[in-house]
C-alpha cells in the first residue's frame, strides 16, 4: 500500500471518528444520552468541587470543546467563556498588578510633557527623573506637613457632630420663643411637632455625615494596606514613560494586520477625550481645593483644610460635587462665631468658583472635547454611582464622553461601510 493510500485511509478514519455536532444530535435518543451525560458530569464535577479552580475549569472546557470548534455554537460558546474567564482573572489579579496600573496612570497623564520636552532636545531620562522627583516631593510634603493638620481638623469635625442636632433644636425653640417664626401659644403642638421633625432629619444628616467619612477612611485604609508595594510606581513608572510610545506600538501589533487602523482611530478618540478630562480635572480640582480652604480660612470658617479636600475631591463630580461639598461647609460655618455672616461667604464662595470653573478654567484648561448633554451626564452619574459607587461618579463622565464619541465614529467610519 502506497503511503497516499494511507494517508486517504488515516483521513477518512479521523472523519468518522469525530463526527459533527449536528450529526453526533441527530435524534431523539442521542439527546437524551447527551442530557444523561451532562446531568452525570455536573454532578461529578459538583462532588469534587474542592479540588476545582476557574483556570482548571476553563482549561477542561476548552479540551471539551476543542474537537467541535468549527461548529458556530461551540465557537459562540468559547467566546462567552473566555470572556467571562478574563474578567474573573482581572479582578482577582487586580491587587498584584496595582502599582502596573498606577504607573500606567501617572505614565499616561505626564507623557506629553516628556514628549514636549524631548521635542526640545532634552534627554528623556532627565525629564522623566524630574517629574518623579517632583511629584515624590509634593507626595512627601503632603504627607508630613498638609495630612496630619486635615486629620486633625477631621477628627475635631467628628468630635462636634454629636452636638449639632442638640444646638440646632435650641436654637430653633429660642426662634419660636422669640415669636421670629410666626408661631401663636395656641398651636404649641404644632410647633413641637416641626421643631421634631427638623431635629430628627438633622439628627439622620449628622449621623450619616460621619458614618459616610468613617466608611470612606476604612477604605482608604484598607486600600493602602493593599497599596505597599507600590515603592514600585517610581521605577515602573520610569521605563513606562522611557518606552510609552514603543508599548503603544507593541499593543497595536497584538491586533491583525487588518483591524490596526481601526484599533489605532479608537485609540486616538480615547486618548484624546481622556486624556484632556484627566488631566484637565485634576488641575481643576487642585486650584479648587487651594481657592476654598484659602477662603474658608478668610472667612474665619473652622476645619478650612477639611472642607477644601472634599471640595477638591468632590470637585470631579459635576452638579452633584458642589451640592455635597457647599452643604457640608454651610453645616460647619451654622455653628460658627457668625453663622450668619459665615454661612453667606459660603455660598458665595462654592457659587462664585463654580462660576469662574464654568466660564474660564474648563474651557481654557480642559476645553470642548468633553460634549456631554447636561441631561444625559446626570443621568450616567446616577447609573454609574448606583452600581460603582464613588469610583462610578468619578468615571461616569469621561466614560460617558468616550463612548459618545466612539458611537460617533461607528456612525462616521463603520456604518457607511456595511
Amino acid at each position: 500500500m502506497s503511503l497516499q493510500e494511507e494517508d486517504v485511509k488515516e483521513s477518512r478514519k479521523r472523519e468518522t471518528e469525530v463526527s459533527t455536532l449536528a450529526e453526533l444530535l441527530s435524534g431523539r435518543r442521542e439527546w437524551l444520552l447527551l442530557a444523561i451525560v451532562l446531568v452525570l458530569l455536573l454532578v461529578l464535577g459538583y462532588t469534587v468541587r474542592q479540588v476545582f479552580s476557574p483556570i482548571l475549569v476553563f482549561v477542561l472546557f476548552l479540551v471539551a470543546t476543542y474537537p467541535l470548534r468549527h461548529e458556530t455554537i461551540i465557537r459562540h460558546l468559547i467566546l462567552v467563556a473566555t470572556i467571562i474567564f478574563g474578567i474573573w482573572f482581572i479582578l482577582e489579579i487586580s491587587g498584584a498588578v496595582l502599582p502596573f496600573a498606577v504607573a500606567f496612570l501617572i505614565s499616561y497623564i505626564f507623557s506629553p510633557v516628556v514628549e514636549s520636552l524631548a521635542r526640545r532636545r532634552v534627554p528623556r531620562w532627565l525629564s522623566i527623573i524630574v517629574i518623579l522627583l517632583t511629584l515624590l516631593g509634593a507626595v512627601v510634603a503632603l504627607s508630613v506637613v498638609l495630612l496630619p493638620m486635615v486629620f486633625q481638623q477631621f477628627q475635631n469635625f467628628l468630635t462636634t457632630i454629636p452636638t449639632l442636632s442638640s444646638e440646632l433644636s435650641n436654637s430653633m425653640n429660642s426662634l419660636i420663643s422669640r415669636g421670629i417664626l410666626g408661631f401663636t401659644p395656641e398651636n404649641q403642638n404644632l410647633q413641637q411637632a416641626i421643631i421634631g421633625e427638623i431635629t430628627a432629619r438633622v439628627e439622620d444628616i449628622t449621623r450619616a455625615i460621619p458614618n459616610g467619612i468613617l466608611g470612606f477612611v476604612a477604605q482608604a485604609a484598607s486600600a493602602l494596606t493593599k497599596m505597599l508595594n507600590l515603592v514600585l510606581v517610581p521605577f515602573l513608572s520610569f521605563y513606562v514613560m522611557k518606552d510609552f510610545e514603543l508599548i503603544k506600538h507593541r499593543v497595536k501589533m497584538l491586533f491583525p494586520k487588518r483591524f490596526r487602523h481601526r484599533a489605532s482611530d479608537i485609540y486616538a478618540i480615547a486618548d484624546q477625550i481622556l486624556g484632556s478630562y484627566l488631566r484637565g480635572a485634576l488641575t481643576v480640582a487642585f486650584i479648587n481645593s487651594i481657592v476654598i480652604s484659602s477662603l474658608m480660612s478668610i472667612w474665619g470658617v473652622k476645619y478650612p483644610l477639611l472642607i477644601g479636600l472634599i471640595s477638591g475631591l468632590l470637585d470631579m463630580i459635576p452638579y452633584f460635587g458642589i451640592i455635597i461639598s457647599m452643604s457640608v461647609a454651610v453645616l460647619i460655618a451654622l455653628f460658627g462665631d457668625s453663622p450668619g455672616f459665615q454661612v453667606a461667604m459660603v455660598v458665595v464662595s462654592f457659587l462664585g468658583m463654580n462660576l469662574t470653573e464654568t466660564a474660564i478654567l474648563y474651557p481654557r484648561i480642559i476645553g470642548s472635547k468633553i460634549g456631554v448633554h447636561p441631561v444625559l451626564l446626570i443621568l450616567a452619574l446616577l447609573v454609574f454611582g448606583y452600581f460603582m459607587g464613588f469610583l462610578g461618579l468619578l468615571i461616569a463622565v469621561p466614560t460617558t464622553a468616550i463612548l459618545i464619541g466612539l458611537r460617533k465614529y461607528y456612525e462616521r467610519s463603520i456604518r457607511p461601510a456595511h
